[in-house]
């Protein structure tokens, strides 16, 4: 396991390197804490980290108390490089699961220069710049609903990727298949691309560019996201089976679909402003229902009132499932006060949330999905974030 790993290494630390460079160092990586075993020239790296939230949160769903996970992501991981500092590699797990652990990223990036490189493997899907960041980047405990609507989620597959001062790009194709499936279906495909703009020069740091600001702070900046997505995949639902202890998966029928976003980020060092806009069209197979158009937006701003280390945020969300669906309609309302004890490694989170989603019609609601359960829901969430 990974401490075999480690300690093996550590081994192979007390004897002197072949080449005369000297024996591997362990080092407290200064932008990653935990802990890593580089070789002297900085050629190879292996290292050890963790995501992790334990949170407690009361919920009540149309007046009824309801139960909730206390852990909502769980995530060890390797890391580092090999032959050379620009071939890098990541693989975590997912512990924060029914059942048995599963692989959710395992990837290697070959960057020899900023402006073009190359990810293959399995991971997460570059549309939507809030669902590229980590769990320990983004301001709320969780993802936005809206953004987990219409992005395309974890695969197999490759991107190419680059950055300049003022431009992010990412163009990939992938396999159209589930996580927890090591193989790909034959015939589904999913595609996407991504150009973000910051004319100013680059941005913060995710969704914290003034707690994680060096002594000048964030300066005012201004950033853009324009994005798309298509694909034919088959829509799943996954169960936990408790007699077998595995997951049964259901297929719901297959869909073509092409989604359209946009995004905007304001950074003026205390006050930080993010949002997106959304537009999908799916045409289900037949006969799961005629096709129809989802359309969603939310946006969140933040204040930190006190130092690096007190946050006062808020955020709101709206989904129309489908543009000919009547009562389909989502509405969320959060407000976050938020301790950054040493961020982004170690925060408290507490956080309030009112959401409603309406009920359409059954025998018209066809092939639509909804992003929650029909009915109000009030829940109150403290909820404390570790990541090194």
């Amino acid at each position: 396991g990974i401490l075999g790993v480690l300690a093996a290494l550590g081994a192979e630390a007390g004897e002197p390197a072949k080449d005369g460079g000297g024996p591997p160092k362990v080092e407290t990586p200064p932008k990653d804490k935990g802990f890593a075993v580089t070789s002297e020239d900085g050629n190879y790296k292996l290292g050890v980290g963790l995501q992790s939230g334990y949170k407690l949160e009361p919920v009540w769903d149309d007046g009824q108390s309801k139960a909730r996970t206390a852990f909502p992501f769980l995530r060890p991981r390797l890391y580092g490089n090999m032959f050379r500092p620009w071939i890098s590699f990541w693989t975590s797990l997912e512990l924060a699961s029914p059942g048995a652990p599963y692989l959710l990223d395992s990837f290697v990036d070959l960057q020899p220069w900023k402006a073009l490189g190359v990810r293959a493997g399995q991971f997460y899907t570059p549309i939507s710049r809030h669902e590229s960041l980590g769990p320990q980047q983004i301001l709320f405990p969780e993802f936005a609903a809206v953004a987990n609507y219409f992005w395309t989620g974890r695969d197999k597959g490759i991107t190419l990727m680059g950055k300049t001062k003022t431009l992010e790009y990412y163009a990939g194709i992938f396999g159209g298949s589930p996580l927890r499936s090591i193989t790909s279906d034959p015939g589904r495909w999913v595609s996407n691309v991504r150009l973000t703009v910051s004319p100013m020069g680059p941005m913060g740091y995710g969704e914290l560019p003034y707690i994680m600001s060096d002594d000048k702070g964030s300066p005012f900046r201004v950033s853009f996201t324009v994005q798309g997505a298509g694909g034919k995949v088959e829509r799943r639902d996954e169960n936990f089976n408790v007699e077998t202890g595995g997951f049964d998966v259901t297929d719901e029928g297959l869909r073509k679909f092409a989604t359209g976003g946009v995004d905007f980020m304001l950074q003026a060092q205390r006050f930080t402003f993010y949002a997106e806009g959304w537009l999908e069209r799916t045409q289900p197979e037949d006969p799961a229902g005629p096709n129809y158009t989802s359309v969603g937006a939310w946006g969140q701003a933040d204040w930190v009132f006190y130092k690096k280390v007190l946050d006062a945020g808020v955020r709101l969300s709206w989904l129309n499932a489908s543009l000919d669906l009547d009562d389909d309609t989502l509405y969320i309302v959060e407000g976050q006060l938020a301790w950054f004890v040493d961020a982004p490694f170690l925060a408290f989170k507490l956080r309030y949330e009112f959401a409603h989603q309406d009920a359409p019609n059954p025998a018209q609601q066809g092939a639509v999905q909804l992003a929650r359960e029909p009915g109000s829901s009030n829940l109150v969430t403290l909820q404390l974030n570790l990541a090194f």
